[in-house]
């Protein structure tokens, strides 16, 4: 099978799961959040924030080890990975719940004490999750893996309406994250190929904390980069503005986790299978680029000229408070969308230190946000610097890129030169007109923004457009 048709079959499989997935997400936070009030939704956007933290403060990277190693096959290497997987499940758990105190004071919610010694369930139970479906990646098998995230999602949409009502409150959510982690489990079990096992092997161990140690740092980095403004928002303000942020969040990021996780799906396993062919290597590459920009203008214009119209359809009228930041939230988005290509490039190569250099200089601008949350300043303020932050870090990875293995800058920042004027148009035309403007119009105008933006990457990018032709030729590259 051509490496072209490969792709786009996996490419499909990974953009269906996840737009349906999504989109049950989006359905499920609706009906929360229009049947809670925006404190009680405050409150349930809470227990998001703690599971996030261990989740990602105590990830190895184990299953893209799998995807990334040459010997990712062997049945060894994986059974040593569901054991470590288990220990760290159980080591989360514990925390979790001892912190549990502690959390629910420093979000002005004792009442909720209780609900976060439940949450401890969460990464209990993900812990006994098989990682098969994520092996399955390393030849573009990602049927079993898009199942084990959209099941999950499905089952939780489904249920949301009766939790909701029979809870009638933020336990609701509690209970659809642990129903959700619990359904996780048992369908990466039923697609698992593999018969699951536990095994310890000193050498893999040893590997594994050699890739994973700077993606242990990386996972708290990450944590403050996509949680961090949301505990500013719980700390320094009210229930109900850390609902009306959390829409706001929610809304701008659904997309952006999309292209994200399909990208990083699709160019692990193509950029480390081509790491040893310069040439091949920085086509990929560039092609990669080009369209995550196109796809980060697309968002970012989009919520731009309809991202208030979008919230108040979906969400209601209660949470109209996002017009004021909502843009330069969807301008975050955008610049993390632009982050995701030169990130994978380094794992492809197992360098997983640079993308941790590079989020620490996304968070050298959080004491700012800290400060602007302590003193009240306008949540606006903490949206601006976060996108500071974005913009530090994916200058430092692509700098890195150029000096360390030759990729020349030029390949990221004409494209981020493109999108960055693309963005500028509706966002000027925003600030005076303000919001009057028709769905049509707006819609119009999202269109006029993505198609001169790619009219002018392809003039400006010109070696672009030899990538596209070169990899989309029929039969050019085989599988092997």
């Amino acid at each position: 099978m051509t490496l072209r048709y490969r792709l786009l079959g996996a490419g499909g499989v990974l953009m269906g799961g996840q737009v349906v997935g999504q989109a049950c997400a989006f359905v499920r936070n609706i009906v929360v959040a229009r049947l809670l009030s925006p404190e009680d939704f405050g409150v349930a956007a809470t227990f998001g924030l703690a599971v996030s933290m261990f989740e990602m403060v105590s990830n190895l990277g184990v299953d893209r080890l799998l995807v990334q190693s040459e010997d990712g096959d062997d049945s060894t290497f994986q059974s040593t990975a569901h054991a470590f997987q288990v220990m760290r499940g159980v080591g989360m758990s514990l925390s979790l719940f001892v912190l549990a105190w502690p959390f629910s004071r420093m979000f002005s919610i004792p009442q909720a004490l209780w609900a976060f010694q439940c949450i401890a369930l969460v990464p209990l139970f993900r812990g006994f999750l098989h990682l098969d479906p994520k092996r399955l990646q390393r030849e573009f098998g990602f049927t079993a893996d898009v199942a084990t995230e959209l099941i999950p999602q499905i089952v939780l949409v489904l249920a949301a309406f009766p939790f909701v009502r029979w809870f009638e409150d933020y336990s609701a959510m509690l209970w659809l994250l642990v129903l959700q982690s619990a359904v996780m489990v048992a369908v990466s079990h039923a697609f698992a190929k593999r018969r699951y096992a536990w095994a310890w092997e000193p050498k893999q161990f040893n590997r594994m904390y050699a890739f994973g140690w700077p993606l242990l740092f990386n996972g708290l980095l990450m944590f403050f980069i996509l949680q961090g403004d949301r505990m500013i928002v719980a700390s320094g303000y009210d229930m109900t503005q850390l609902g009306v942020y959390s829409v706001a969040f929610s809304i701008t990021f659904v997309p952006t986790m999309m292209i994200a996780r399909v990208a990083s799906a699709l160019l692990l396993p193509l950029l480390a299978r081509n790491k040893g062919n310069f040439h091949k290597f920085s086509e990929y590459y560039l092609l990669s680029i080009c369209i995550l920009c196109l796809l980060g203008v697309a968002i970012s214009a989009g919520f731009i000229l309809l991202g208030q119209r979008i919230v108040m359809l979906t969400y209601g009228g209660k949470y109209a408070g996002v017009q004021t930041y909502i843009g330069w939230m969807a301008i975050m988005q955008m610049i993390r969308v632009l982050r995701v290509g030169p990130t994978i490039a380094s794992m492809s190569w197992g360098d997983t230190l640079t993308p941790l250099i590079s989020n620490i200089g996304r968070i050298s601008v959080f004491p700012i946000a800290i400060w602007l949350g302590l003193t009240g300043r306008p949540i606006i303020w903490v949206v601006v610097t976060g996108c500071m932050g974005e913009l530090i870090a994916l200058l430092f990875v692509v700098g890195h890129l150029h000096h360390s293995r030759g990729l020349l800058a030029g390949y990221t920042i004409k494209p981020m030169i493109i999108a960055g004027l693309a963005i500028a148009f509706p966002g000027v035309l925003l600030t005076y007109a303000g919001h009057s403007f028709s769905w049509v119009y707006s819609s119009i105008e999202l269109l006029v923004v993505v198609g001169a933006a790619l009219v002018a990457m392809l003039c400006a990018v010109p070696a672009c457009r030899l990538r596209i032709a070169t990899v989309f030729r029929s039969g050019e590259c085989q599988v092997g």
